[in-house]
């Protein structure tokens, strides 16, 4: 397997998600306006139903990530990879089907027991449910195969692949509410329309990169040597996904589904975010995962701070601009003045809290590199089981910024115990640089040049001073996380 550098694929990575992430966030104002916040809330409960059954992807995805990587070094491996791949493959067709299947058993208890729509009949939710587990299904192996382009390092053609999708999968959205009716069932059929044929073009494009010299075949060994580790992945998977998804299970019991709709709108935007963190995760990974073999953990080390000043300079400065200017942004993006006084200050809460959240992602790397799954499955079910109390009752006495709140604090503890245990065992003398030069030098820079510009700025500012304001601070900000790294850099 060609082996592209690992900038390269950053590069590629932040291309292909900033892309993904900015037409998608582009259309949402478009799908509110057709269909409704309260629709809206529906597809939020889309969003929320593939993360919750994203324990059903037995760990696999990563697995098979990690496996591609290792495989891959050895171009004699093209067989030994196209199997396990097709193995991993049959696993995701069932469990494909199962998720299908519970979906589709649920939805009528879901529409009918569990939210609450005031204009949307009970009828029309459960019919769009019904379509969800459709859709769910039909998207379900996307991860299988985007992790396997991942390791075998195609993620150039891999985030050329996922932009066009993106695009046609947005504008096309538009195109139906448009013109054949403005319903979440047409959105979420046009939805399963874009899964199945990205489905099938994915795999195609992924076995004809690895040519392997006879066709792929199901083996049940290679699950019996991969079983362990997929576990462990699979543990995590099972309470990082209740960590994520929870506040949203309880929000969308707790209120109704408009009110439910702008936190969805909130989350939507804040996730942006996550394009950005994504990039340099999916850059790495593999990258630790060939270096954790060796014996030597030097090279390791001064990748593992290259890798985090990057994820410091591509999502700090972002998410400290869009958390101190997020009413204005989504005033002026969605043009929507209602939208933005419901939604601004859940924005910057969930933003500040993915932002958090998005400098954990390279040490979880670290661990998942090492093979090493202990630590986050021990930490994410004590934290399960303090955060579903507090949420109720965040929930239950400030609303949806309550659960924002949690969220913020949860990462914080994060941050400051289970990284901290990370690094004592894996890289025991890094620790502190990664909390100071890799973290805290450009957090502080960032937010010193942020910080003055939001407090001097007028709020509201016209068009086009606001858009010429937040160019500018957004640069300053850019321009301080990278000089400050820059200077620490091995």
């Amino acid at each position: 397997m060609p082996q592209l550098p690992v900038d390269r694929n950053v590069a590629a990575n932040f291309a292909g998600n900033a892309w993904a992430a900015l037409i998608a966030l582009a259309v949402v104002p478009v799908y509110i306006h057709l269909m409704g916040i309260e629709a809206w809330g529906v597809v939020g409960i889309l969003v929320s139903l593939q993360a919750i059954f994203a324990m059903l992807d037995l760990g696999l995805s990563q697995t098979l990530s990690r496996e591609m990587a290792r495989l891959s070094v050895d171009p004699g491996n093209r067989q030994a990879m196209a199997d396990t791949a097709c193995t991993i493959e049959v696993v995701y067709a069932c469990a494909s089907v199962a998720v299908a299947l519970l979906v589709l058993g649920a939805a009528q208890f879901i529409a009918h027991e569990w939210l609450r729509p005031e204009h949307l009949s009970r009828e029309a939710v459960r019919d769009a449910l019904w379509i969800m587990a459709l859709v769910i299904g039909l998207r379900w192996p996307l991860a299988l195969y985007q992790g396997a382009m991942a390791g075998i390092q195609r993620q150039v053609l891999l985030n050329g692949l996922l932009a066009g999708f993106a695009t046609v999968q947005a504008l096309g959205g538009v195109a139906v509410l448009r013109w054949i009716a403005p319903s979440v069932q047409n959105f979420l059929l046009w939805q399963g329309a874009c899964a199945l044929v990205q489905v099938g073009a994915m795999r195609i494009v992924l076995f004809h990169c690895i040519a392997p010299p006879r066709p792929p075949r199901f083996d049940i060994a290679i699950l019996h040597g991969l079983w362990r580790f997929a576990a462990g992945i699979t543990a995590i998977a099972v309470v990082s996904m209740l960590l994520t998804q929870v506040d949203k299970i309880l929000l969308s019991r707790m209120l109704t589904l408009a009110d439910f709709g702008y936190y969805v709108f909130a989350t939507t935007v804040a996730g942006a975010l996550y394009a950005l963190t994504t990039a340099v995760h999916a850059a790495y990974q593999p990258r630790f995962a060939a270096l954790a073999a060796l014996p030597d953990t030097g090279v390791l080390a001064r990748v593992y701070h290259h890798a985090c000043r990057t994820m410091a300079v591509a999502i700090i400065p972002a998410g400290v601009v869009l958390a101190l200017f997020s009413t204005e942004f989504v005033a002026w993006w969605t043009r929507n003045p209602e939208l933005a006084a419901r939604s601004g200050v859940l924005v910057s809460l969930l933003v500040v809290g993915n932002l958090l959240h998005g400098l954990m992602h390279l040490p979880y790397a670290l661990q998942v590199a090492f093979g090493w799954t202990r630590l986050a499955l021990v930490s994410n079910a004590i934290a399960v089981a303090v955060l579903v109390p507090t949420l109720y009752v965040a929930i239950g006495r400030w609303g949806a910024p309550g659960a924002a709140v949690v969220w913020i604090v949860l990462n914080l503890g994060y941050l400051c115990i289970t990284v901290q245990l990370m690094h004592r065992r894996l890289l025991p003398r890094e620790q502190r640089r990664w909390y100071v030069e890799d973290v805290a030098i450009p957090l502080l820079a960032v937010l010193a040049v942020a910080a003055p510009a939001r407090a001097a700025l007028p709020a509201p500012l016209p068009s086009p001073w606001f858009e010429l304001a937040l160019a500018a601070v957004s640069a300053a900000a850019l321009g301080a996380a990278w000089l400050t790294t820059r200077a620490g850099r091995p």
